[in-house]
């Protein structure tokens, strides 16, 4: 009897040995997950001609799930994380041991976020750790910048997304395709395509770059790094390529680019204003005018030219500081302004620019005249040489002034034929000036600049400048 309760005595403090063990709390840790680091996008190519770091920040998806395994156990911890968002880091109790951490966000071959891949391995031995995610993926990034662009795609399926307050336009893209990129530009609407050749870790962008040559658009490549570098150029139409303008009138004008400024080529034949307004219209026969001309300020001359027999149009003061705009809509009258670039791009320094007479030393005024100026009309003095080297071709119109004849009854012009005059007013201003060319005696060949009276009875021609 005695040796039976020893014996249960024996078992029941083996019993409650184990409960204790077995109750025993295992120690724990903090762990932190604070970033989530990719190796280099960029492929050391020899080709390539810059290797920098990609300022892009990534986009992914809202919410991941990053599984953290026990190795011992196999026991399964799940932690919900925004992989966009690690201004507070993520974290998690765990017992103390090794663990082995897996993360996997999928997607098809075009995404608007980063597909990618975490994995890794950790040991847990102390109260707190903090651990930085290592990422992997093979996709590529295609970027546009958004200036001078409609839209873009990939495709022409694939719609690359905005981003980066509207300035940016995005896709990722999957290791080994070669998507053909289109981009629709915004001045004429015309696609350029490329296509591309895509590599896990590179970031391809592309802009429309606007140059100096006459409304050409270049698409420059740039991988930015450690990415590659690449720079390829497309011409396209720029801001327009103006070769022509046609007015309310249906008239057809030659439309030169002299420096940055888009200039008709011809003097303006127009008869009604951008809104529609018609003027009236007085026909020159012989240099006399119909009785009651000087009650009509709105009104264009039209003239023969005694040598080639074609209309020239002469227009009034009122015309030329008219709101309505004689010049075909989006055009201007060339104004003093306009004038004073020209000048400036044809070489006349800026100490002479505000003189009546500027220019001579440089020979403005044959840089403006046509060619067949001298073959035509003649009496051109030999201080010019006539080059037209701006494509300006200006012509001696003539210019006048109207009056009443002897009689009273009727209205004369007045006024010079182997000359040019060009109405151009001063902006913002109820001033108005003139251009005229000095092609004989002691000024050839310069540019004339002068102020017209408000209350003024010339009647000059128009040259247009593009807005």
């Amino acid at each position: 009897m005695k040796n039976f309760i020893y014996y249960l005595s024996f078992l029941f403090l083996l019993a409650t040995g184990c409960v204790q063990e077995n109750l025993e709390a295992p120690k724990m840790g903090m762990v932190s997950f604070s970033t989530i680091n990719f190796t280099h996008f960029g492929s050391l190519s020899p080709n390539a001609r810059v290797l920098e770091d990609s300022e892009w920040k990534h986009i992914f998806k809202e919410s991941a799930t990053l599984t953290i395994t026990h190795k011992q156990t196999g026991a399964e911890y799940s932690l919900q994380y925004n992989p966009n968002d690690f201004t507070n880091a993520y974290q998690i109790q765990l017992p103390y041991g090794e663990y082995t951490v897996f993360s996997e966000v999928t997607g098809g071959d075009f995404e608007k976020f980063l597909p990618f891949t975490i994995s890794g391995e950790f040991t847990l031995a102390e109260t707190s750790l903090d651990i930085s995610l290592q990422g992997s993926t093979d996709y590529g990034l295609v970027t546009v910048k958004k200036e001078f662009v409609l839209s873009a795609n990939l495709d022409g399926e694939h719609e690359l997304e905005i981003c980066d307050q509207g300035f940016t336009l995005y896709a990722y893209v999957k290791d080994g395709l070669t998507p053909t990129l289109t981009i629709y530009e915004n001045f004429k609407g015309q696609a350029l395509q490329k296509e591309l050749d895509i590599a896990a870790y590179n970031h391809y962008h592309f802009y429309l770059k606007l140059t100096e040559v006459q409304g050409t658009v270049n698409l420059i490549e740039l991988a930015i790094g450690p990415f590659e570098y690449h720079e390829e150029f497309f011409e396209i139409g720029g801001e327009e390529e103006i070769t022509s303008v046609t007015d309310a009138d249906g008239n057809e004008y030659k439309v030169v680019k002299i420096g940055e400024q888009y200039w008709m080529a011809e003097n303006l034949r127009n008869t009604t204003y951008c809104d529609g307004t018609p003027l009236e219209t007085i026909t020159a026969l012989k240099g006399n005018f119909p009785l009651g001309f000087n009650q009509k300020p709105d009104f264009v001359i039209s003239r023969k030219d005694p040598y080639t027999l074609e209309n020239n149009y002469f227009y009034s003061y009122e015309v030329a500081k008219s709101e309505k705009n004689i010049c075909p809509c989006n055009w201007h009258i060339s104004s003093d302004e306009d004038w004073l670039e020209l000048e400036r791009y044809i070489g006349i320094p800026e100490n002479e620019l505000l003189n009546s007479i500027r220019g001579q030393e440089q020979n403005a005024a044959g840089q403006l005249m046509a060619l067949d100026w001298e073959e035509i009309y003649g009496d051109v003095d030999p201080k010019v040489t006539v080059t037209n080297s701006t494509g300006f071709t200006a012509y001696p119109n003539g210019y006048w002034y109207w009056d009443f004849d002897e009689t009273g009854e009727g209205i004369v012009m007045i006024g010079g034929t182997k000359e040019t005059r060009w109405w151009t007013p001063i902006n913002n201003s109820s001033l108005i000036m003139y251009r005229k060319l000095y092609i004989q005696y002691t000024y050839a060949p310069s540019i004339y600049r002068n102020l017209e009276s408000p209350s003024s009875d010339a009647v000059y021609s128009i040259r247009c400048v593009k807005d």
